[in-house]
């Protein structure tokens, strides 16, 4: 039983070995080739999110907000990556999109709630973009846990595509399609 593992281990170490080799030769020989992302517009993401009484909260609404930036900015065509940076030091020489998460709740009115200001950075100067907000009414979504969820994910969707647009209108960022005439 033990030749018969090791013919097995040496043919699967060998059929490894010669799908990735013929890869590493690739590469090797053309210096200039970079991967493809590098070429793509960069941008930096940040979400400051209001202190609460539950600290991992924070975290998770941050994660959550960052999750729904990149997926409406993907929907209105942008381009180019999106860097979602949770805590540390943004890289100096690429954009920052600063978020400062006001609101993003359902109100005593059963309204779902998406308040929020945005800041560009670029090369150490600050650009306000403004503030953004929408507020629709949850009960029309349902009132079980799921229909919340969508009523909060549709207010910041709506929030986000004034930002998309506002982004795309502005000649300082790279990534999204020219805007229609």
């Amino acid at each position: 039983m033990i030749p018969r593992t090791r013919n097995l281990l040496a043919a699967g170490l060998a059929a490894s070995l010669a799908v990735s080799l013929p890869e590493a030769r690739a590469t090797e020989q053309d210096p200039a080739a970079k991967p493809a992302q590098a070429d793509l517009p960069q941008l930096q993401l940040t979400v400051d999110v209001p202190p609460n009484w539950r600290p991992f909260l924070a975290d998770d609404l941050a994660d959550a907000f960052a999750s729904r930036v990149m997926d409406v900015f993907r929907r209105h065509g942008y381009t180019g990556e999106v860097k979602f940076i949770p805590i540390g030091d943004p890289a100096k020489d690429r954009l920052l999109l600063a978020i400062r998460l006001i609101n993003w709740r359902i109100g005593r009115t059963d309204s779902a709630e998406c308040v929020f200001t945005a800041v560009l950075i670029a090369g150490g100067k600050e650009e306000s973009l403004g503030i953004f907000d929408h507020t629709n009414l949850a009960f029309n979504r349902g009132m079980g846990r799921w229909g919340l969820a969508d009523a909060l994910g549709d207010v910041a969707d709506d929030a986000l595509r004034g930002l998309a647009k506002k982004l795309a209108n502005d000649p300082n960022v790279p990534g999204f399609p020219p805007p229609k005439q």
